[in-house]
């Protein structure tokens, strides 16, 4: 072993320019400095300036992963790392060559970015691991681990790896919380060791900024604009060679320095409101059909004034927006060097999300997604995340050549810790496998409470009990107490859950009051340094109630740090006026556990809405039904690889009218073609819609997620599996004084009581030991209720289920 290590480092002259692999050195870094550096020289081992400029959220300069490199391993024995910066020689900017033997290593980089993967994937190989922000959570080895790895060439699975949380990381009020951005500075820098970083990073709307920054111009060419709004978003009439040369020179002058020394995205996003009234289209001359061919032109002519072929550039836009037509591919073929981010799961209503994914990808040869994984806007900060749900997706965008990724997310460690260092590490390498880096991180993060807290997280993927989540969660955390050593790695990172789950309790007992939410902010300010809640976002957004005149006011931080020991005692306060009132079973519905019995009421289908609901198919032959509108509406029936069926139904799509109590719906029947082992969904969007199926199928959906309508709410069936003791179910309209609305109904057609829980609007029913094990009927006079003991799956018809 050595008694001591270096860094070696050599930078190439024109790593952008060269074609070939730079293999001389800098004369400031002599070939005579290959020979191992003493430890009384290596503080002299420094980093050249690149030529790759610092940009926004997640790149950040190289000299930070060298600096954390030097940092980590000065007090191992590491022997001789060699570093060298070459050439791209038609490489993409994440490409990193990585070569071990025993302690010795050799890292060859293009970019900041490219050095960022190399150092933190040799680190990881020595046996340092970063699961979350902060010291307790970072892994590092009692000695370096050895290897022998054979050079050669490394690209990460995907391209361009993002995650930012909505709202920010910058406080608009540091005073008092964190005047010298410790939180912001540990979060970049915990993302950095994630590499999280790209060649082409997320680009914004450019509409306001085109009218801001060329005000006196536009404002002379009203013209060229159909409305004041639409020339303060810069939705000018693409028609207008004058309107759409100013664009595409402001465009050009806007990035002009950038060209050719980077890797560059140039955005041409429209702003919010594409379609609206005030973004006019073309006249039909133009053949632009719709706002998609409008903007999807721009970008194009934007394309064209750089080289196509130019591997560094690429002129990006989103496929995004309401209405049917925004987020669709357009009518005529796009340039090589224009890169769509799709964002097919929520804002776009063009496709079903896997249908514009697949769509999409026979129109370009690269593009990236915009997902949106539990954002500080819809979250609070709450658990409400599927890590499971990641494997298949991922697999799934990579299969259909999406090469970035790019995550509103919400930048706290506690609802999405865990879920983004199991992200990053897939996105970096999607050869590794979901099970057994879950596995890693429980293992590593809770030692013999791994188990205990894999329960925690399973739940908060696959069955999140929202308020009732916060009893859960502290006995969970309290169970998982008790196994580890008081004091150590373990038990530290346990000690922040429990602050983040007081969290969770305060923010859903908020009673909306002033005083109530000052209450909130002074202890998100109190544990701020744990990095749990992204304290920023609700400063700068309206996101906890009261407004005073629509505007958000917090009070300004006291200085005040919460304690370990301050954790412990308001965890021993909690856990006494929050006991666990029931027990959440680990039973998962099975598709094909089900069997058909027989068909729903006539009356049942009646949906005001969207609706989504699964079957699994036996046996292969033809599924047979009738569908209809009262108006019109959309029907979609599709499996992860096909398209069934995808057509308007109603008023002008109908073979037959069906009246039920004075409503007329416009229906139509159908046969299609469906193989056994299959699952399938079917998906209506629109208006009131109406199904019935004639095949023995029973179909199913998550009972409470885009419901009937109040008016003529249905009986729903579902499963009571055999280790239920109890029905445990949210009622928002807690209608304990309506039994004949709201009640739960046995296999034997016998009413049962609900009791109240003592949580708000939370419910029981008990279930004798001989009713397990059986398909109950729930029948209410609303939507917005759900089972929260075990998945609550419904269906409009009797069925039965083997365990």
């Amino acid at each position: 072993a050595f008694s001591a290590w270096a860094i070696l480092l050599f930078v190439s002259a024109l790593p952008f320019a060269a074609q070939g692999e730079a293999t001389q050195p800098r004369s400031d870094f002599t070939a005579a400095k290959a020979a191992l550096i003493p430890a009384s020289s290596k503080a002299n081992a420094t980093f050249a300036a690149s030529h790759h400029p610092t940009v926004i959220i997640a790149r950040h300069v190289a000299s930070e992963a060298l600096s954390d490199l030097k940092k980590e391993l000065a007090n191992y024995e590491a022997g001789t790392i060699r570093i060298e910066q070459v050439a791209l020689a038609g490489r993409t900017g994440q490409e990193f060559y990585l070569k071990r033997n025993g302690y010795d290593a050799v890292i060859k980089y293009t970019t900041h970015e490219s050095l960022e993967n190399a150092i933190y994937t040799l680190l990881e190989s020595m046996g340092f691991r970063w699961y979350g922000p902060g010291e307790n959570w970072t892994i590092r080895p009692a000695k370096i681990k050895l290897s022998n790895k054979s050079g050669g060439w490394t690209a990460p699975s995907f391209r361009n790896r993002f995650f930012s949380g909505t709202g920010g990381l910058d406080l608009a009020e540091p005073a008092g919380v964190d005047e010298n951005e410790s939180y912001k500075k540990q979060w970049l820098q915990w993302k950095r060791r994630l590499r999280i970083n790209g060649d082409f990073e997320p680009q914004g709307h450019t509409g306001e900024a085109f009218y801001l920054e060329n005000k006196a111009l536009l404002d002379a060419h009203p013209q060229w604009f159909n409305s004041k709004s639409g020339r303060l978003g810069g939705r000018f009439r693409v028609e207008i060679p004058a309107a759409l040369q100013a664009y595409k020179d402001w465009i050009f002058d806007k990035y002009s320095a950038e060209i050719g020394k980077s890797f560059v995205a140039i955005g041409t996003e429209p702003e919010d409101g594409k379609g609206g009234i005030d973004d006019p289209l073309p006249p039909v001359e133009t053949h632009l059909l719709n706002h998609a061919d409008k903007w999807w032109y721009v970008t194009n002519e934007v394309a064209k004034m750089y080289n196509e072929n130019d591997p560094m550039t690429v002129i990006t836009a989103y496929a995004y927006g309401s209405g049917s037509t925004a987020a669709l591919a357009p009518s005529f073929d796009l340039r090589k060097n224009v890169y769509p981010v799709l964002t097919p799961y929520a804002f776009q209503t063009a496709y079903i999300p896997e249908e514009m994914i697949v769509e999409w990808s026979k129109r370009v040869e690269k593009m990236g997604i915009y997902d949106y994984w539990n954002i500080t806007a819809w979250s609070y900060g709450v658990p409400g995340f599927d890590i499971y749900g990641m494997k298949e997706k991922l697999k799934f965008w990579h299969t259909n050549k999406i090469d970035g990724i790019y995550i509103e997310t919400t930048d706290g460690a506690g609802a999405m810790g865990h879920a983004w260092w199991l992200g990053s590490q897939l996105m970096f390498d999607m050869g590794k496998n979901f099970d057994a880096l879950y596995s890693q991180y429980l293992q590593d993060c809770f030692g013999p409470a791994a188990p205990v807290m894999r329960r925690m997280y399973d739940r908060w993927s696959n069955n999140y009990q929202e308020r009732g989540d916060v009893s859960q969660s502290l006995a969970d955390l309290r169970d998982a107490t008790e196994l580890v050593e008081y004091g150590g790695a373990e038990w530290k990172r346990l000690n922040e859950l429990k602050a983040y789950v007081h969290y969770m309790k305060l923010f859903y007992e908020h009673d909306g009051t002033q005083a109530g939410k000052d209450a909130i902010f002074q202890y998100l300010y109190s544990i701020h340094h744990l990095m749990m809640v992204q304290t920023a976002a609700f400063q700068s957004q309206s996101y906890l109630q009261p407004l005073v005149n629509d505007v958000n006011v917090f009070p300004k931080g006291v200085g005040k740090v919460l304690s370990v020991d301050e954790i412990e005692a308001n965890f021993a306060l909690d856990l006494m006026s929050n006991p666990q009132l029931y027990v959440v079973l680990p039973f998962s519905f099975e598709l094909d556990k089900a069997d058909f019995l027989h068909q729903a009421d006539k009356m049942a289908w009646r949906y005001g809405g969207d609706v989504s609901m699964q079957f699994k198919v036996k046996q292969t032959g033809n599924l047979v039904f009738n569908a209809g509108s009262t108006d019109t509406a959309t029907l979609e029936i599709f499996n992860k690889s096909t398209i069934l069926l995808k057509e308007s139904i109603g008023v002008d799509n109908t073979t037959f009218t069906e009246t039920l109590d004075g409503q007329d719906w416009f229906m139509k029947h159908y046969s299609l073609p469906v193989q056994a082992g299959q699952e399938y969904s079917l998906h209506f969007t629109g208006y009131f819609n109406r199904l019935t199926m004639q095949s023995k199928i029973p179909l199913f959906k998550r009972i409470g997620e885009a419901d009937f309508d109040a008016v003529g709410y249905p009986s729903v069936y579902f499963y009571v599996p055999k280790s239920a003791t109890e029905i445990v179910f949210h009622d928002e309209l807690g209608s304990v004084d309506d039994p004949l609305g709201s009640i739960m109904i046995d296999p034997k057609g016998a009413v049962h009581p609900r009791e109240d829980t003592g949580i708000k609007d939370l419910y029981r029913v008990a279930v004798p030991s001989a009713l397990r094990g059986k398909v109950w009927k729930a029948q209410f006079t609303h939507s917005l209720w759900s089972i929260k003991n075990f998945a609550g799956i419904g269906s409009l018809a009797p069925f039965r289920y083997r365990e």
